[in-house]
């Protein structure tokens, strides 16, 4: 895989993040509307609720894994030329991949969540609460002005890189 030897910058990550936004907001909403029904007839059972949640990280996990294992690029990751591999260039297995969506999750909406619950009561404010959980969900971004290969903390993590390819370079 021929790649620069430049780090993709903050800017490009985040315009890729926030397209990427809008395509799993989309996934998202044909997942739960495709789920409703069984929710709707189950009468909103705990553990129907708790399946649907599974239901949608399920699919998530299958477009994020399934576009990082087959070409190294999400929708999102190729106008802006990105791809994700591991540090030595080769692309993520499934495992690797799973590992990747779970840190991630765990970053991006375990911590925040846990956050919240836990500084409501003090704070008494939901308001200052969800600043509080905001200040966790920046950490995994802000991380890149920290690491010395500029990733983000739940590529660091997970063990996986972000390259930035070349004009005209197809993943």
């Amino acid at each position: 895989m021929t790649r620069s030897t430049d780090y993709p910058g903050l800017t490009r990550r985040l315009a890729c993040l926030m397209y990427e936004s809008l395509l799993v907001g989309t996934l998202w909403l044909v997942a739960v509307a495709a789920f409703t029904p069984i929710l709707a007839m189950g009468n909103h059972a705990p553990l129907l609720e708790w399946l649907h949640r599974l239901f949608v990280a399920g699919v998530l996990f299958g477009y994020f894994g399934y576009c990082w294992v087959k070409s190294g690029q999400t929708l999102a990751m190729k106008p802006w030329r990105l791809k994700v591999a591991m540090p030595d260039g080769r692309p993520l297995s499934w495992l690797q991949a799973g590992v990747r969506f779970g840190v991630a999750m765990v970053l991006f909406v375990g911590v925040p969540v846990l956050s919240y619950i836990t500084w409501l009561p003090s704070l008494g404010s939901p308001k200052l609460a969800a600043w509080a959980a905001l200040a966790w969900w920046l950490l995994p971004l802000l991380w890149v002005f920290m690491d010395n290969d500029k990733q983000f903390l739940h590529d660091r993590l997970a063990g996986t890189r972000i390259f930035l390819l070349a004009k005209g370079e197809r993943a």
